[in-house]
């Protein structure tokens, strides 16, 4: 399938107009206008939820019939859309909402209209992996049809990737330095810990001597280091949240931040800390208390 519009979806292009509320009419309603060729809708996969498509059937679709989205129903408060006018134009159907612009907008009320002046793009409908034998015939019958234009296509997918490069140059950036993050951060655990359990040394030597048990030692250890990971858990948490919140912000169609999120990391944390604390304290808890009271 084959159809013109002035702009394919989705689009950078915005053409608005103010159109008056049903029920009352001093209120206005911005709504953006989509102009298109009677077999656009079908082409881009656009379903109903009422009503009918454009049709070369109807003589008068082309100047007095319009179609809205969803969005645009609830805005200007219509109520059985099909066959009320909008101006001189006559609604002949509803079709479901979608995305006319980037996910950084919300969808607008949206009126379809056709048109035969304002023909600038030609949306074609084709299956997978017949797009190299399909882009020669069409830039042949391109030439054919106006010689004077060069033929240019591009695909859904290099347009929608188009639109989100910026998102995509950002997700490897921060990709790149959470990696390093992290690894500059679990040889930095490594170490702490470490040091914490040589600074300690004399003091396991003494509980020892006293009679304390490997396991309450280990015990001591791993609880002023959970202790730490909670700590850090506490201040970095809502910092995180509010910080993907703001940023989530700028999206209409954007995913929840759920805390199992948050709880797996401090899981993955508590497990990295109590594995190597546990390692480093139970070795230390094999040395000659002697040894351990003479170190220094």
């Amino acid at each position: 399938m084959a159809s013109g519009a002035y702009s394919g979806l989705p689009t950078y292009s915005f053409s608005a107009m103010m159109l008056a509320h049903h029920e009352d009419q001093e209120k206005k309603v911005e709504v953006e206008q989509m102009l298109i060729d009677f077999g656009f809708l079908k082409t881009m996969g656009i379903s109903l939820t009422e009503g009918r498509y454009f049709s070369t059937d109807y003589g008068s679709d082309l100047a007095n019939s319009c179609i809205l989205n969803e969005v645009a129903v609830k805005a200007l408060g219509i109520k059985d859309p099909i066959g009320k006018k909008i101006g001189e134009q006559t609604i002949v159907g509803v079709v479901n909402d979608f995305y006319l612009h980037s996910f950084r907008s919300d969808i607008p009320p949206l009126k379809i209209a056709l048109t035969e002046k304002y023909l600038k793009q030609i949306a074609v409908y084709y299956k997978d992996g017949s797009a190299k034998n399909l882009i020669p015939q069409l830039e042949k019958s391109w030439r054919k049809i106006a010689p004077e234009q060069a033929f240019s296509y591009s695909t859904v997918e290099e347009i929608i990737e188009g639109f989100y490069s910026e998102e995509k140059s950002r997700y490897s950036i921060v990709s790149i330095f959470a990696f390093f993050t992290m690894l500059i951060a679990s040889f930095g655990l490594f170490g702490l810990t470490l040091f914490i359990a040589q600074s300690r040394t004399k003091e396991i030597g003494i509980k020892k001597v006293l009679g304390c048990s490997d396991t309450i030692i280990i015990f001591s250890f791993l609880r002023i280091n959970i202790l730490y990971v909670v700590i850090a858990s506490v201040i970095s948490i809502p910092i995180t949240f509010y910080t993907m919140t703001e940023w989530l912000s700028n999206y209409s169609a954007r995913t929840e931040i759920h805390w199992w999120i948050f709880a797996l990391s401090f899981l993955i944390a508590g497990i990295v800390v109590t594995a190597t604390v546990f390692i480093h304290s139970y070795h230390a808890t094999k040395l000659d208390p002697v040894k351990s009271l003479r170190y220094e």
